[in-house]
């Protein structure tokens, strides 16, 4: 039988997902949904249903019907770090143009745990803080950096777990 590509098709799922991910999140920012929301669980949802109709879609439709766990895997994990690239780059768009203000809440979050966690912290010390923090974490590039290393992680978690369910054996004698 002879082995057929999936990368194209894993980059047209991709991109797919990678729409439908942004339309839903410019749904709750225009719903004025913030970032600790529970609502924000069903991004996940999403995330995992499209990723889980990617792989069984390419398992059909480009491969027979027939995959392996490990090419079921590869397929998932290539969906996710594409979707994940493309999200990452929407969301650095996102803070930079779009919710200016959430870098802001960001700092005035991590400003509030440090001060809850060292209440008699110098001023100094408070600043030098807050530097790092918005250096390495509060700014639109570490945003997506972050945003792009998160769905690459949880994207192959998801991807090591559909694949047990999307795989198809093939039954048929040589």
């Amino acid at each position: 039988m002879e082995q057929k590509s999936t990368f194209l098709p894993a980059m047209r799922f991709a991109v797919l997902n990678g729409v439908i991910l942004i339309v839903f999140l410019l749904i709750l920012f225009l719903l004025n949904v913030r970032d600790k929301s529970p609502i924000r669980f069903i991004s996940s949802v999403i995330y995992i249903g499209l990723l889980y109709w990617g792989i069984t879609n390419i398992r059909n439709h480009q491969l027979d019907g027939v995959m392996n766990y490990g090419k079921a895997f590869s397929v998932g994990f290539l969906i996710s770090l594409f979707t994940a690239l493309f999200v990452g780059v929407f969301m650095f768009f996102y803070y930079k143009y779009i919710d200016m203000g959430a870098m802001d809440r960001l700092k005035g979050i991590a400003e509030q745990n440090i001060l809850t966690r060292t209440p008699d912290i110098s001023d100094v010390e408070l600043n030098k803080q807050l530097t790092f923090y918005q250096t390495f974490v509060a700014n639109p590039l570490a945003s997506a950096f972050w945003s792009f290393i998160g769905a690459v992680f949880s994207g192959t978690i998801f991807s090591l777990i559909i694949a047990i369910f999307a795989k198809r054996e093939d039954r048929t004698l040589a």
